[in-house]
């Protein structure tokens, strides 16, 4: 690898470490959210709002606003318009359960199905993605994903630990 690419690399997985922090705390922001209104769709709807604003500003700011397509709308595959959907699907999720079992649990189980996705998209080239045959490897990584969200749910039946909870209270939606 050369040197460009090694710090190119490098760079890479630095922003996908800090925006996977940012999906870690995302449910909880949206969870403060969800308890501040009546509906958890209520909730989600402002949080896809407040990131289609920055999305425009943005873009208007780089002056590639309105957004174009190289394609006609209709040539486009069908799976190319559900990114959105998969996003409020998150969301809406994480504000459900995340309240009721707790962040570390929510995204055991969602990152580990990130990894599947990404091991199957990989290997089979599918939507678009580069084609890289699974590798022993990356089957070793994802089964101890699978072996980590087993650590993750036996620890929420193991003795809780001594140290101060929040008002003194025991966090019920962490366990």
């Amino acid at each position: 690898m050369s040197h460009h690419a090694s710090w190119f690399f490098l760079f890479a997985m630095g922003i996908g470490l800090f925006s996977g922090f940012l999906l870690g705390v995302q449910p909880s922001v949206n969870g403060m959210l969800g308890r501040l209104t009546q509906h958890p769709l209520q909730a989600s709807t402002i949080s896809f709002a407040s990131g289609t604003a920055l999305l425009v500003v943005v873009t208007i700011a780089m002056g590639i606003f309105p957004p174009q397509l190289k394609v006609p709308a209709g040539a486009l595959p069908w799976w190319a318009w559900s990114g959105g959907v998969i996003g409020t699907v998150m969301v809406t999720t994480s504000l459900f359960f995340v309240p009721r079992i707790g962040a570390l649990a929510w995204f055991s189980v969602v990152m580990t199905g990130q990894v599947f996705a990404a091991l199957a998209l990989d290997h089979y080239g599918w939507l678009g993605t580069p084609r890289q045959p699974a590798h022993v490897l990356r089957y070793v990584g994802a089964a101890l994903l699978v072996m980590g969200i087993l650590c993750i749910s036996a620890s929420r039946r193991a003795p809780s630990s001594n140290l101060p909870s929040k008002s003194g209270q025991d966090h019920a939606q962490d366990r």
